[in-house]
């Protein structure tokens, strides 16, 4: 992975010969990545495929493989709160991509743990949660691919529980968990779904003091949500995020700076991670060397490049995408570029951006009219 755009080339090229509905919507605006892709320029032109192509009622999934269906290992499907979910095709190998990233990931914000506090049910679990045979092959969210390859050690105490079509949180077992390691500054980290946390941490508020986990506590939070809804569960709010790092910081006595959350999405391969900006008052999202990000006008589609200008999110994956079409993807979330090459914050020289909701509207066609953005600021 040492040079990104030859990969990318490398990638694209064979996506547009192994799949024919890829290779028609290239075809259809007069390119061709063998011949117009020379330079790393020229990946703002690359067709993208926008994520509501890849929904179940489109009808479209199994045209946007590029092997044989019977050889894909499972549908990675979305956490839809519309009952409409993507359908991605995966084998083991792409899967085990995205751990190769991930591992990057967590050895660049150093996020590994002595014990983690998993706010989602054990990885057996959330891999046969609601799971369907579709085409003879089994569903699974992307979540629960995740945690299928997680380096996630045996002491890891997982919090969530299937109860019909909810998920439940073992108060009892969080709330030990916090007593055991009060005041001892332990390396621990409390990671997971950002709604099922936030609403937990309300509950305690009521009924226990703050606590003091220290300097060496992390809470890593990803999966969304930030809307107080995915998949099932909703907990009736949305949830502002310098509200919910403050709260949190105070009552569990864990420093702001050591609060990271993790955005990705169904069709896409590598996440990108933010840490927390007291100056900004959100979270500050570094796009790796790993991949690349496009920012777009909701209206025109053009590419942006100035700090402030919001946008669709549209993803370049050089890795990961060897069994769907998934190396230029768009989805219907909005970012904001912070800056193109470095963090203003931690100096880091990565594309920075803030991510600011989903679009309304944009499950219909993904792009091209106006549309509003629900904040989620």
């Amino acid at each position: 992975m040492n040079n990104f755009f030859q990969d990318f080339k490398d990638n694209l090229i064979k996506q547009y010969f192994e799949c024919q509905a890829y290779k028609f919507l290239c075809d259809s605006q007069g390119f061709n990545p063998s011949i117009n892709l020379n330079s790393e320029a020229d990946i703002e032109k690359v067709p993208f495929i926008a994520t509501t192509l890849f929904k179940k009622s489109a009808e479209m999934f199994t045209n946007l493989l590029r092997v044989p269906l019977d050889v894909i290992d499972k549908w990675t499907l979305s956490s839809s709160t519309s009952g409409d979910p993507s359908m991605v095709g995966r084998r083991k190998c792409d899967i085990m991509k995205i751990k190769e990233l991930d591992d990057l990931n967590k050895k660049t914000y150093k996020s590994f743990s002595n014990q983690a506090c998993v706010f989602f049910p054990e990885p057996k679990v959330m891999r046969e949660y609601k799971s369907k045979v579709v085409y003879g092959k089994s569903t699974e969210s992307y979540i629960g691919n995740i945690l299928d390859v997680s380096d996630l050690k045996d002491n890891s105490i997982f919090l969530v529980k299937p109860d019909e079509d909810n998920l439940i949180v073992d108060m009892d077992k969080f709330k030990l968990f916090l007593e055991t390691h009060n005041g001892l500054e332990n390396n621990i980290s409390i990671c997971g779904s950002t709604p099922l946390l936030f609403d937990a941490i309300n509950i305690l508020q009521k009924t226990m003091k703050p606590l003091n986990l220290g300097k060496n506590a992390l809470v890593n939070t990803f999966g969304g949500g930030w809307d107080g809804k995915k998949g099932t569960v909703s907990i009736g709010t949305s949830i502002k995020r310098q509200d919910f790092v403050e709260n949190l910081s105070n009552f569990l006595g864990i420093p702001e700076d050591n609060f990271i959350d993790s955005y990705s999405f169904t069709e896409n391969t590598f996440s990108i991670t933010g840490h927390y900006s007291k100056e900004y008052k959100d979270y500050l999202f570094h796009v790796p060397e790993w991949g690349r990000m496009i920012i777009r006008d909701i209206k025109t589609l053009k590419p942006l490049y100035s700090p402030g200008d919001r946008g669709f999110i549209q993803m370049l994956n050089a890795y990961g995408t060897t069994t769907f079409a998934g190396a230029s993807v768009l989805v219907d979330d909005i970012g904001e570029i912070v800056s193109i090459s470095e963090c203003p914050e931690c100096k880091t020289k990565l594309m920075t951006i803030k991510i600011i909701g989903r679009v309304r509207g944009a499950e219909a066609k993904g792009c091209g009219a106006t549309l509003n953005v629900r904040s989620e600021k």
